[in-house]
């Protein structure tokens, strides 16, 4: 007994299938057709009441030109139908094949688009980061370089004050030995009991004298300090700004870069628009084969149904000369 479902109709269903591939239709590939379903003894004795309902050819004697005429066109019609079909059929398959490895070779090119788009932004965001830190750097440097700027104008203003003193102290010295000059003029003049008490004077005023020499000396050293701090600061500045221009020159290669890499990720977008667009072209041929393929079917159901007519009329034809005779 057949299962649920499988009829005398869907065997014949299958076994037109199997007939319009050019494939034997056995009970097995009867049952291969139906997606294994249904027993092997109803459909075999479906595929006997089908072979009893096709049209059989006359017993009675016919013209043999006739029957050799009817017979001939009859295999040229069947002949033609499957070659018709088979390549039809081939075509089909080796534009199948070919669109099936032009999707795959699609595919392929849409993952490595779609790897080098994620690798851009990645390389995008790092740059975008290395930016923000070389600005952040560069900011800072400005920061450094201004709090250098107002120490040197402190220390210039140092200097300058230290200078004053240093003159100030040289005019002082001057003084004091003019000063020193006319106390001994005058000491000449005085009388001789008053010069060891000129003597002492003059011993103070040579010791005021060598301590403001030795405080001289000091400002004057202080001062050379004060040049070689100026002179380090000064270096250290130079450096400062020429790393600020490496920094600066880093900055622009790395903007430079990011436009690149901007101008690749829109090409790689323009170039996965246009396989997507390929893509929608080969669907489209797609579906129009498989129209065709189905064009082609009703044909041969056609011609099936023609061949079913000739044979009738042969039939028909066949049972005239029989009542004539």
């Amino acid at each position: 007994m057949a299962r649920a479902g499988i009829n005398k109709a869907l065997v014949q269903q299958a076994r037109d299938t199997l007939l319009a591939r050019g494939s034997t239709p056995s009970i097995e590939a009867v049952r291969v057709e139906l997606g294994h379903t249904g027993s092997k003894t109803t459909i075999s004795r479906y595929l006997r009441e089908l072979a009893a309902d096709e049209p059989r050819p006359p017993t009675v004697r016919l013209d043999e030109e006739l029957l050799t005429y009817i017979g001939s066109l009859a295999q040229r019609l069947a002949a033609d139908a499957q070659a018709t079909v088979a390549a039809d059929r081939a075509r089909l398959e080796r534009q199948q094949a070919a669109f099936q490895h032009q999707r795959e070779v699609n595919q392929a090119r849409y993952e490595e688009l779609h790897k080098a788009h994620q690798l851009a932004l990645q390389e995008r965001q790092a740059a975008s980061s290395r930016e923000q830190q070389l600005h952040e750097r560069l900011l800072q440097l400005e920061g450094g370089l201004q709090r250098l700027r107002e120490v040197e104008v402190r220390q210039l203003q140092l200097l300058e004050e230290r200078a004053a003193k240093i003159g100030s102290l040289e005019d002082k010295h001057s003084h004091a030995r003019a000063a020193l000059e006319h106390y001994r003029e005058q000491q000449v003049h005085q009388r001789q009991e008053e010069l060891t008490r000129h003597d002492l004077q003059v011993q103070q005023l040579q010791q005021e004298l060598h301590r403001q020499q030795e405080q001289l000396m000091q400002k004057q050293e202080e001062l050379s300090q004060v040049y070689r701090e100026l002179e380090g600061l000064n270096a250290e500045q130079r450096n400062h700004i020429q790393q600020l221009r490496h920094q600066a020159q880093a900055l622009e290669q790395e903007t430079q870069r990011h436009r690149h890499l901007q101008t690749a990720l829109q090409e790689e977008q323009a170039q996965c628009q246009a396989l997507r667009l390929q893509l929608s072209v080969l669907h489209e041929k797609a579906r129009r084969y498989v129209l065709d393929q189905r064009q082609d079917r009703r044909a041969l159901r056609a011609q099936a149904r023609q061949l079913t007519q000739l044979h009738a009329l042969l039939s028909a034809q066949s049972a005239r000369q029989s009542e004539n005779e």
